[in-house]
């Protein structure tokens, strides 16, 4: 027999002990804190991976994309602009990226070029630049203000409305460079102060004892030029003829006035005949001495130019040659002959016209 105190049989059973227990417990957690902290350090390792991957992973454009950034737009639109080009992205990514390149970032309204394949990197980077597409707008020498603001209101790459509207002569034909959106009082401003920087250049480089004698009157005289021939080569003889006539107290005798006069009274025509030179209008000046009361058209700088310093000739006519240019004569009697030579072609083709 043992001395041992008899064993209660509920201490034989197969229950484990509080201190097992606690042990498992505690090593699951342990287990799963460890676990945790696993998934925390794959997630701060792979965030940067991620994050550099969603700002250089190519976009999906199958093609080359046009983004148009409007004036003062946020983060938000950007980010949805862009997106919708087929760079896809986080908008998170998005913000985050703005606030790590810092206050130097600056993005520009505007209208951009994506290339195929740009990732939201080089996006960022186009519309922080500012690189703008360009578009062009042309006004041709001899176009007149009306055709001109039919021509800039229909285009809808210009925004705004045109008020106040310009004058005749006050445009510099050439063609202008603009970003779209651009607003059409702008443009317009940009037009005009590149005439009057032109013409102030012109100006102060003209030739002596011309017989007009402020810039208006030889914007007038320019458009005439312009109007009556397309050729460089003869516009300063053109210039010539016109003087010669002011110096002699002659009358200039220039269709494009007539025409002009015609349009203005709303009586527009495509050729010009006989009877149209009897038409009461201030701008003709086969009824009216001196220049007209106001430009025909807006003349390019070559007219300008020629205006201003004239060839030095004895010409006091000229007429179409049937070659795409001008005879012309000294006296009447030697422009009466060019003028039949010209009738003869102008018969051939149906025509009239007067001449100078």
């Amino acid at each position: 027999m043992t001395d041992q105190p008899p064993q209660d049989e509920s201490d034989l059973s197969d229950e484990p002990r509080p201190g097992i227990i606690s042990r498992i417990i505690s090593g699951v957690k342990n287990g799963l804190i460890s676990l945790l902290g696993l998934v925390v350090i794959i997630m701060i390792a792979a965030g940067p991976l991620w994050y550099y991957s969603e700002l250089h992973r190519p976009g999906v454009l199958g093609e080359d994309q046009r983004i148009i950034i409007p004036e003062g737009a946020g983060r938000v639109v950007i980010s949805a602009r862009v997106n919708s080009a087929g760079i896809r992205h986080s908008v998170w990514v998005y913000r985050l990226e703005e606030w790590r390149r810092g206050e130097d970032y600056r993005p520009k309204a505007g209208e951009f070029a994506l290339p195929e394949g740009t990732s939201l990197d080089q996006a960022l980077s186009i519309i922080h630049k500012g690189d703008s597409i360009q578009h062009a707008f042309t006004i041709p020498p001899g176009q007149t203000a009306a055709e001109f603001i039919l021509a800039l209101n229909s285009d809808r790459r210009f925004s705004g409305v045109v008020t106040p509207l310009p004058s005749e002569g006050d445009l510099m034909p050439e063609t202008y460079f603009f970003t779209r959106g651009t607003d059409r009082n702008r443009f317009i401003n940009r037009v005009t102060g590149s005439r009057d920087v032109a013409l102030a250049s012109l100006w102060s480089e003209r030739q002596a004892d011309l017989p007009y004698k402020t810039l208006d009157e030889a914007v007038v005289m320019a458009s005439i030029i312009e109007k009556e021939t397309a050729l460089a080569e003869e516009r300063g003889l053109v210039a010539s003829v016109f003087v010669n006539r002011l110096r002699k107290g002659m009358k200039l005798q220039s269709d494009p006035t007539v025409l002009y006069g015609l349009v203005q009274d709303g009586q527009p025509v495509k050729i010009l005949k006989r009877r149209h030179l009897d038409h009461n209008s201030p701008w003709n000046t086969y009824r009216n001495k001196g220049l007209p009361p106001t430009p025909i058209c807006n003349p390019g700088y070559d007219s300008l130019k020629a205006a201003l310093n004239p060839e030095d000739s004895l010409y006091f006519y000229f007429v179409a040659d049937g070659k795409g240019g001008h005879a012309f004569a000294r006296t009447l009697t030697e422009h009466n002959r060019n003028v039949k030579a010209w009738r003869a072609i102008r018969d051939q083709a149906g025509g009239d016209a007067g001449s100078q």
